[in-house]
């Protein structure tokens, strides 16, 4: 498994504890109460290029995360993507491993 994807996985894990869940996860498989949702955006012909990896809402707060290796830098287009995100008034942020505590705390603003 690539350092991105375990980089994700240990970011999903983190919202599962906190009650932020996969977009349509059933109730009973929720061990902490729901807060919100997230869902994960793969590439192809039917999702537009350029969005962030991950759309997160917590309590109606639309959080767009875009989830880089250590050494992973975003493209151009990835960039711009998050800027009309930010002027727009909503939240887009790169996060790479060394950024987890930031990112926590980021998301606790929300809780």
């Amino acid at each position: 498994m690539g350092k991105e994807k375990q980089f994700e996985n240990k970011i999903k894990n983190y919202l599962k504890s906190v009650g932020v869940y996969p977009l349509g996860t059933a109730r009973d498989k929720m061990p902490v109460p729901p807060v919100g949702y997230f869902e994960k955006r793969w590439g192809g012909m039917f999702t537009k290029k350029g969005l962030p990896d991950m759309h997160i809402c917590i309590h109606g707060h639309s959080l767009e995360v875009e989830l880089k290796s250590e050494t992973g830098k975003p493209d151009e287009l990835q960039l711009f993507m998050l800027n009309q995100i930010n002027m727009s008034g909503g939240r887009g942020v790169v996060v790479h491993p060394k950024d987890f505590e930031a990112f926590k705390n980021l998301i606790t603003e929300y809780l």
